[in-house]
């Protein structure tokens, strides 16, 4: 399969100025970036007016949560754990959990993010979702590769037909909801299939106060002592690291997901984003799940970043629109350690993109196009996202799945579970 997409504005991470080029996608890689491309090809899309520009990547989620979409609102977290979550989690199924994670990947693809990292329950009922929309992602077993069913997810994984899409690593939920002997055993399930491990780490004070009493150590540090780092981690959140902690994070292979909305709506603090990137840890951005956050659009977790560091510095100036970027594309793609492979525009990398459409009123004039993309932009204006070489959605319409199919069915199964409550939408 052969795509040209002509004449649009490349934003490419690799290089900070934009220009007005062809690209053309053979199969699931991109072959070329120049002007004036003439190839027989089997589709074309015109780019005139739009960003061309790598898919946004969301390195922490939890894409079952859609179905507390609003749930337990204005509640402190521990209350709203113990008290709405926990209870209701232990009832999920596995048909809601694939529902309910088809649905988050709709709302993923429809705000241009091509690559999502899971971490919930039933992860073979993730995979298959998606499978079903073509999606990439890393997704995490809670299980140590086993569902509650106990079905092998390693080879579940790897038994999948789906374009080496979907990556499966460890994941222990957090250093104080896991024993040391059960985060040794997920060290080890890495190291034995190659793979990560992701894990919540410095998420809030009472998680440091926890540690601290039990170890005599912060998260990091007691990490660290057992020999996680000895693999690539991906760790959700980072809030309270002190600079001990830094020195031993910047060895690490992976880094830091960045959740800005969630660490704000559940007032769990803020995230040194600077301090973390001037000592070269990886920084990605996450949206966590749809329940603390509301929305899984990357273009507002970009915006709330960016507001949340100016704030904490008291700087306007100590983050530009620029950063903020890659921390969505390159360094979350670093964050995952597939930085050869997407997170850029260039050639014979992975064709994993978004078209973004800019000629709107709210969008006019744009004298910084990463100013408008950071601060502007919403997830709504994405216009074509594709994946691996393959469209996935063109003029905002999802190609491989009936959307409203979804949207109904999970419509229904939620009033089901939650008790016939009354709900607007």
């Amino acid at each position: 399969m052969k795509i040209l997409i002509k004449n649009a504005w490349i934003i490419d991470m690799e290089n900070k100025e934009p220009y007005i080029s062809d690209m053309l996608i053979e199969n699931d890689k991109i072959s070329k970036i120049e002007k004036n491309i003439n190839d027989l090809v089997d589709k074309v899309i015109d780019g005139t007016n739009k960003v061309l520009m790598p898919g946004l990547i969301n390195t922490h989620g939890h894409l079952g949560m859609s179905i507390f979409r609003t749930y337990g609102e204005n509640v402190e977290l521990m209350e709203w754990l113990n008290l709405y979550i926990f209870p209701k989690e232990a009832n999920l199924t596995p048909e809601l959990i694939h529902d309910f994670s088809l649905l988050s990947c709709i709302e993923a693809i429809k705000t241009g993010t091509t690559n999502v990292v899971n971490t919930y329950f039933m992860q073979n009922e993730v995979a298959d979702a998606y499978k079903e929309i073509g999606i990439r992602g890393i997704i995490g077993s809670t299980d140590a590769f086993k569902n509650n069913d106990n079905v092998d997810l390693f080879e579940y994984v790897k038994n999948m037909d789906n374009d080496n899409l979907i990556t499966l690593y460890c994941d222990p939920h957090s250093p104080y909801a896991c024993d040391t002997e059960y985060l040794k055993e997920n060290i080890q399930n890495a190291k034995k299939h190659n793979t990560g491990i992701q894990i919540h780490v410095a998420e809030t004070q009472d998680e440091i106060n926890i540690i601290k009493e039990k170890y005599n150590m912060t998260p990091v540090e007691y990490l660290d002592s057992i020999g996680m780092f000895e693999v690539p981690v991906i760790l959700a959140h980072g809030i309270y690291v002190n600079d001990s902690d830094i020195e031993i994070l910047k060895k690490i292979k992976g880094g830091i997901a960045h959740n800005p909305i969630s660490n704000a709506k559940l007032a769990s603090g803020i995230c040194d984003v600077i301090k973390l990137r001037d000592n070269g840890i990886n920084v990605g951005l996450g949206t966590d799940g749809a329940s603390p956050t509301t929305t899984l659009d990357m273009f507002e977790q970009m915006k709330v970043c960016g507001y949340l560091q100016k704030l904490k510095y008291m700087s306007s100036t100590v983050i530009d629109s620029y950063d903020i970027l890659q921390m969505a594309t390159i360094d979350g793609a670093k964050v995952l350690c597939q930085e050869e492979q997407i997170g850029t525009i260039k050639v014979g990398k992975k064709a994993d993109v978004i078209l973004i459409d800019i000629d709107k009123s709210y969008l006019t004039p744009c004298l910084d196009i990463y100013s408008l993309l950071v601060y502007g932009v919403n997830g709504r204006d994405v216009e074509t996202v594709i994946v691996n070489g393959k469209v996935i959605m063109e003029n905002r319409k999802i190609l491989t799945l009936n959307e409203e199919e979804v949207k109904y069915k999970c419509r229904k199964s939620v009033q089901r579970f939650m008790n016939n409550k009354e709900f607007y939408c």
